[in-house]
């Protein structure tokens, strides 16, 4: 029986590339050789463990971008009418690139400005009750019925003396209560006037504040309305946020396009289409817009690039991820130039994965690098100009061993809770746990578990199994 689980070679073990030291490569080749005898021993090889670098990289496919990217889109439907500067420019932080025009725009600032102005004209015209005519009108009547009634009475006790005396006492009394209740109903009816009108007029001052907040919110509505039909007006006059060079969009469309729908209200249709105003990109063929070209909205009319620097985004396995870090160096080849390398940094790691999956099937974290000067260039050929879009190939350095112990790769076999190797000790085989502190590309530097000098098995370790005969060469 095997002692753990001596499987494949590193089984278990992230693979990455690495570099090791010169002078130990050069005597694991020795000893490999010096161990290739006929028959069985030539399947087994054993060298002595020493010090030796071990670089450990990750590799991360990705792809080159600039250090800033922003897009000047159309607002909405509109016409190039003048165009500052030209494909390829460089341009400044504020710098007018280009204006446009739309029809639909200046017709919502003129709808949105009427609309203000007819709020604005009715607040002053909020209706008021016509208390005043109503109530002068009732005093005139009354003052009618008081003359009337005054002159009733003063006629009556004009008569008096004509009336018998028998029945003149009764009738003074009479006249007397009637005064007296003439005057209280004149009383009661000024009273009831009173009231009526300020009832009224509590009225018309309620209906007044309602209408009056009415209309202050429905102007208040025009003027938000205003405000952003004037803001968009001013969005058609496109300026670069940003520092870098200009690339204007191409007349072969890039705009939204949202599927048409039936009996929508009138220009319900145009605002559905404006909604997706960032939705798409330029298209990037055709020609470069001219002044005169019609703009669908949200169609890219400029893309200002930033390429002070250019970094790499690379997406790096989560696998891999945690050993990552900001301030690493990394060398990056691109696809573009096969026979150059240039150095690079890592400037950002990702917090959370991108929305796509790795090859094994897990998710992926994007690495920002700062791209360098090219390392290598082709002997004769003309120094590589490195642009936005290339596709790259990150080797990221993530840990280096310089004055570890270090064995070759094909020495580590698998067993349950970490790495082991095989050392040679009296003609026989052990299985020794090891602790890895850096995994090259041919080599691994082990932190712990061996001594200086030790041989373990570099081929052969997979068939081998704990305290048997080494059935190499040499004891």
């Amino acid at each position: 029986m095997l002692a753990g689980v001596v499987g494949s070679a590193r089984k278990g073990w992230r693979m990455r590339r690495g570099v090791a030291g010169g002078a130990a490569v050069l005597v694991s080749m020795v000893l490999v050789l010096g161990g290739c005898d006929s028959g069985d021993a030539g399947r087994y090889a054993a060298e002595p463990v020493r010090v030796a670098e071990v670089v450990e990289r990750v590799d991360a496919p990705g792809a080159v971008q600039a250090a800033g990217q922003a897009e000047l889109k159309a607002p909405a439907a509109a016409r190039v009418e003048r165009l500052v500067v030209k494909d390829g420019q460089e341009v400044r932080d504020g710098q007018l690139v280009a204006e446009l025009s739309s029809e639909q725009v200046d017709e919502q600032v003129r709808q949105a400005q009427a609309a203000v102005d007819a709020a604005s004209s009715l607040g002053g015209v909020a209706p008021t009750l016509p208390t005043g005519a109503a109530l002068e009108a009732f005093r005139e009547v009354q003052s009618q019925v008081t003359a009337t009634s005054s002159a009733v009475i003063a006629a009556l006790r004009s008569a008096l003396p004509l009336v018998p005396r028998a029945q003149r006492s009764r009738l003074e009394v009479r006249i007397d209560r009637a005064q007296v209740r003439v005057a209280q109903l004149e009383r009661q009816a000024d009273q009831a006037a009173g009231d009526a009108a300020a009832a009224a007029d509590a009225q018309a001052a309620s209906l007044r504040r309602s209408i009056q907040a009415a209309t202050a919110a429905q102007r208040g509505q025009a003027e938000l309305a205003l405000e952003l039909a004037r803001d968009q007006q001013q969005r058609l006059t496109l300026r670069a946020p940003l520092a870098g060079t200009v690339q204007l969009g191409r007349t072969g469309g890039g705009g939204t396009s949202l599927p048409q729908v039936q009996g929508l209200p009138e220009g319900a249709e145009e605002a559905l289409q404006g909604l997706g105003g960032g939705a798409t990109q330029a298209a990037p063929n055709g020609p470069p817009l001219r002044v005169g070209a019609e703009v669908a909205a949200g169609q890219t009319v400029a893309t200002i690039f930033d390429v002070s620097d250019l970094l790499v985004a690379a997406e790096v396995d989560e696998t891999d991820i945690a050993l990552v870090k900001p301030g690493q160096r990394a060398r990056v080849e691109l696809d573009a130039f096969p026979q150059a390398a240039f150095a690079a940094k890592v400037r950002r790691v990702a917090v959370a994965p991108a929305g796509g999956q790795s090859a094994a099937g897990g998710v992926t974290y994007q690495v920002d690098l700062v791209l360098g000067e090219a390392e290598a260039t082709p002997a004769g050929g003309t120094r590589p100009v490195p642009r936005v879009g290339m596709t790259a190939t990150a080797a990221i350095e993530v840990r280096r061993s310089t004055d570890r112990l270090a064995v070759p790769g094909s020495a580590l076999v698998g067993r349950a809770g970490g790495q082991a190797v095989f050392v040679v000790e009296d003609g026989k085989v052990r299985l020794r746990p090891v602790q890895v502190a850096a995994d090259g590309e041919d080599r691994v530097a082990v932190g712990s578990g061996l001594r200086e000098g030790e041989r373990v098995v570099s081929r052969g370790a997979e068939r081998l199994r704990d305290g048997q005969d080494w059935p190499g060469a040499g004891g």
